[in-house]
């Protein structure tokens, strides 16, 4: 597939269309983003883990699938209780401009040329204050998985600093890849997955980025150009604005398949020829000698064979017999007939064993004394939320559009004891959330999460005050 067109050259169908500008852009730009279901629950799930956790984010996807772009959404979302140093990451990024650009942005602007050391002891006086005025130093850098390994070391140095058991520094990262060196964070890394944009996402996200240059009007796309787009880039942002530049600009796409198949075909034809040129070269000597004849074998002696067959003897060798051919196909038939009887009486056998398991059976599902199983619910409902002392914390462990959702959760992890679900309206829309637990404060709150059992303590949790929460039900009730 083409590049998209870069901004010298407008692409033809901005005056067809009425745009202002050039809808698929590789360019990131916070008006074009998509805030899709899976998008929005990854950044509120990233808010929480900088502001409410001292978890380290690890966000996860291919190229082009928006890893820097929902990177960007977290940086302007940050309000005032947030300091936040972003890094796009490059090989070529020394550790002297990494630990300068991250002083100028928390707030050290009188940086001389003392060494590493002394610049390090800054930067960590320079966050213990943050703390203590409550705003959270946040790192953030982008392609993590291509700094060096120096850098990496020195970022991870960074994120064991304790002040009064707690860390002085928070980070969200990115990369394309599990990142396994990432494991002796102390405990604190919590990887997230960021999936490409699904089937039925695939029009709201093409019409939002038209919408955005300035369309109006119905998607110029059919559902059956719409089908080979996500065919063809399987939801990935990045390949769908490409895809979709190329068709509004009529060019044909070309399956990329097709062409390395034909390519692939192409070079092994050459491939083979070669390989067998090589193969006659070396083993020229072997073919050679197939069509020379040794002239010792030129005579050829024929010899006249009896075709009469003496009859079999039987020799006797201790207790074994061997007998003439006849003796032996009627001893034959006799073992096979012997073995038929035994294996017709075993299967009588299996038959009936059959029979009495299928009876067993169905005594089995006629039993009215086996009860069905009922689906877990939540324990408690949204008054009980309403009634908690509004200073105590508990965890928001899931939310959805759809209340089947959060059923389906709690079965699925059998969760049970105090949880609860709740109402609340986002863009016009109710959303659920379930919540677990009531805490006195934070640091009891994180405590306890750390001893939950399996497989609560695999979850990704958000903790909350319940103020927070009650407020949310208290709209929700007032919209209605």
């Amino acid at each position: 597939m083409s590049n998209l067109s870069n901004s010298s050259a407008e692409p033809s169908y901005i005056s067809r269309l009425a745009l202002h500008s050039a809808p698929f852009s590789t360019a990131v730009e916070l008006r074009s983003f998509f805030n899709g279901e899976q998008i929005e629950q990854r950044l509120n799930l990233l808010f929480h883990l900088a502001r409410s956790s001292d978890k380290v984010g690890l966000l996860i996807a291919e190229q082009g699938v928006g890893k820097s772009t929902l990177l960007t959404q977290l940086q302007q979302g940050g309000g005032d209780d947030l300091r936040i140093c972003r890094i796009d990451a490059q090989a070529s990024l020394n550790s002297s401009t990494l630990i300068e650009q991250c002083l100028r942005t928390f707030g050290v602007d009188n940086i001389d040329a003392n060494g590493k050391g002394e610049h390090e002891g800054l930067l960590k006086d320079r966050l213990r204050r943050l703390q203590k005025l409550n705003i959270r130093p946040l790192l953030l850098v982008d392609n993590i998985d291509i700094i060096s390994a120096d850098n990496l070391a020195i970022l991870i140095d960074w994120l064991s600093w304790q002040d009064d058991d707690e860390f002085l520094l928070q980070a969200i990262f990115t990369a394309k890849r599990v990142m396994p060196e990432l494991d002796n964070i102390h405990g604190r890394l919590q990887r997230v997955d960021l999936p490409s944009l699904t089937e039925h996402e695939l029009d709201a996200y093409l019409m939002q980025r038209l919408e955005t240059a300035g369309f109006k009007g119905e998607l110029p796309f059919s559902s059956k150009e719409l089908k080979q787009i996500y065919r063809q880039t399987l939801g990935c942002p990045a390949a769908v604005n490409q895809l979709a530049h190329q068709k509004l600009l009529g060019i044909k796409s070309t399956s990329k398949s097709a062409i390395n198949f034909a390519s692939l075909f192409r070079w092994f034809g050459v491939l083979l020829l070669v390989l067998s040129f090589i193969l006659l070269l070396v083993f020229q000597d072997k073919i050679n000698a197939l069509f020379v004849q040794d002239k010792d074998q030129m005579d050829v002696v024929e010899q006249d064979f009896n075709v009469e067959e003496e009859p079999l003897t039987t020799v006797i060798v201790g207790e074994d017999n061997v007998t003439s051919s006849d003796q032996a196909e009627r001893d034959e038939l006799v073992t096979l007939v012997s073995e038929l009887s035994v294996a017709e009486e075993n299967l009588e056998h299996s038959t009936i064993e059959l029979q009495s398991i299928e009876i067993n059976e169905e005594a089995v599902h006629v039993s009215p004394e086996v009860p069905m199983p009922n689906s877990l619910q939540p324990t408690h409902q949204q008054d009980w939320i309403m009634a908690q002392q509004g200073s105590d914390y508990t965890f928001q462990l899931m939310g959805s559009w759809d209340h089947t959702e959060v059923i389906e959760f709690i079965e699925k992890y059998e969760l049970s004891g105090e949880l609860a679900e709740f109402e609340s309206e986002r863009n016009g829309r109710v959303w659920y959330a379930l919540v677990y637990g009531v805490y006195d404060s934070k640091q009891i709150a994180l405590q306890a999460s750390s001893n939950w059992p399996e497989p609560l303590n695999t979850l990704p949790s958000w903790l909350r005050r319940f103020d927070s929460v009650q407020k949310q039900i208290k709209n929700r009730v007032q919209a209605q």
